[in-house]
């Protein structure tokens, strides 16, 4: 019986990333920088709130539902490529790194919060790719 369960896990786990996969638009150096960032974010958010004492299970799942709504709208300027039928990924990749830019803000006032000094050419890189997504 455990033989079925775990396959029967194996094709749902799959599948379900599977079908993510597609609806992003595949799985490229654009998508993993985001997921790392939205996991570092996440993290350092928690690790924030937990510094400070304002740590809340509400405030986390509103940042798992922010986090879920970023990748809808990564699947949403995907298929306005597929729909206009465009050979690149154009709104894909500009909602991916306004995306990045936003979580990697986000990312580096945690780290101040938490007392972590950043260089500035790395807060700058992040807005200059929020600020690229922006214009496009």
């Amino acid at each position: 019986m455990q033989h079925s369960t775990d396959t029967l896990w194996t094709v749902f786990t799959g599948g379900g990333i599977s079908v993510i996969a597609y609806l992003v638009g595949g799985v490229d150096n654009l998508i993993i920088a985001l997921g790392v960032l939205m996991a570092a974010d996440f993290i350092s958010g928690v690790m924030t709130a937990f510094t400070v004492k304002n740590i809340s299970s509400k405030s986390a799942f509103q940042g798992l539902m922010k986090k879920s709504a970023m990748i809808l709208a990564v699947i949403v300027a995907n298929q306005l490529d597929v729909i206009t039928g465009g050979t690149g990924q154009f709104m894909r990749n500009a909602m991916l790194m306004f995306l990045i830019g936003t979580e990697g803000i986000s990312f580096i006032e945690n780290l101040g919060k938490l007392g972590v000094k950043v260089p500035v050419q790395i807060s700058s890189a992040f807005s200059q790719l929020k600020d690229k997504g922006e214009d496009k």
